[in-house]
């Protein structure tokens, strides 16, 4: 079948690509109007392997990409690009296969290894790494070692079939990881070009119901799902005009229908947000790292002092800075 896109009376013809590589090239010059201005696809091919995995022939990736609109939580992804007329069952699924196997099983060297070797990578591009350095204002390697708490997989493909469909959905469903997708055709006419997307971040959206504690704490470590719910039961159980409210990136605090605090949960931390400001309650009285990010990106963007909790020591200051946060408001 042809394809076609009919823009204001002229006729534009789909591209079929016959080599990965030009799928490549594609994508590294629109990821940046696909997922984010604030992105960096390091294209370079390098075998994503953990000692706890032998089997791992396939498992070499197409590069990474860095997303850094939420400085204290970035996204990295192992990035996958392949032509939709590859063998899914030989060949792209065990490929994502290997990945999702490396993201829940890699050590914590492993994982410091691949940040060191994307921090060399990054370094060679100065622009990217200044520009990272004054988007985030911090450096280049806690960066890339923070995204490391959100490792995903993203698959960049010309066409989704459904049998490739099919495939994916029983493995996020199964072994409950998330594949992010982006599906992207090239269309000419004579010089001129159209590019035709869809990105599964925003088409595969989950109505807000639909989100809950269990979707933001499953597959988190213990010791994180221990902090959230000790931090969670006090005001639950002492607090009883508190409602939590979850959504697709963090779960909110509600009081009133007014949202106090939010939670971003990480693979090795909490992040909270707080509508108290940096200087109106002391942050020395309780011990924590405490930041101002009224003008630094975060998913709760009206909340501008953030908290970054690691231990369960942390819990019971954490608690009575944010008693004092209901108190005021």
């Amino acid at each position: 079948m042809e394809y076609k896109v009919l823009i204001k009376n002229q006729t534009f013809s789909r591209v079929e690509y016959r080599k990965e590589e030009d799928l490549t090239k594609l994508f590294s010059k629109t990821y940046r109007n696909i997922i984010s201005e604030k992105s960096f696809f390091i294209e370079i091919s390098r075998q994503a392997k953990s000692k706890n995995f032998k089997n791992f022939k396939h498992s070499i990736s197409d590069g990474y990409l860095l997303v850094w609109d939420n400085p204290t939580t970035p996204s990295l992804y192992i990035t996958e690009i392949e032509l939709g007329k590859h063998d899914v069952s030989r060949h792209i699924l065990p490929q994502l296969g290997n990945f999702i196997a490396f993201i829940q099983s890699a050590s914590r060297e492993e994982l410091n290894r691949l940040s060191k070797f994307l921090y060399s990578e990054i370094e060679k591009n100065k622009q990217i790494f200044e520009r990272l350095r004054k988007d985030t204002g911090t450096e280049v390697f806690k960066l890339l070692d923070n995204s490391m708490e959100d490792l995903q997989i993203l698959l960049v493909i010309d066409r989704i079939s459904p049998e490739l469909s099919i495939g994916l959905s029983d493995i996020e469903k199964a072994i409950r990881v998330k594949i992010r997708k982006i599906e992207i055709s090239l269309f000419t006419q004579n010089k001129e070009e159209v590019v035709l997307f869809s990105d599964s971040e925003i088409t595969e959206e989950k109505a807000p119901e639909e989100f809950t504690l269990e979707y933001h704490l499953e597959n988190k470590p213990e010791k994180i799902s221990s902090i959230f719910n000790a931090f969670l039961k006090h005001f639950k159980t002492k607090t009883k005009e508190i409602k939590e409210y979850p959504t697709k990136h963090y779960i909110g605090f509600l009081k009133d229908n007014k949202m106090i605090f939010a939670c971003v949960v990480r693979k090795n931390s909490l992040v909270y947000y707080s509508k108290a400001r940096i200087n109106e309650i002391n942050p020395r009285k309780f011990g924590l790292p405490f930041r101002d990010v009224r003008k630094i990106g975060h998913y709760t963007n009206h909340l501008p002092t953030e908290i970054v909790i690691t231990e369960k020591n942390q819990v019971e200051h954490l608690i009575s800075y944010f008693e004092k946060v209901l108190k005021k408001y």
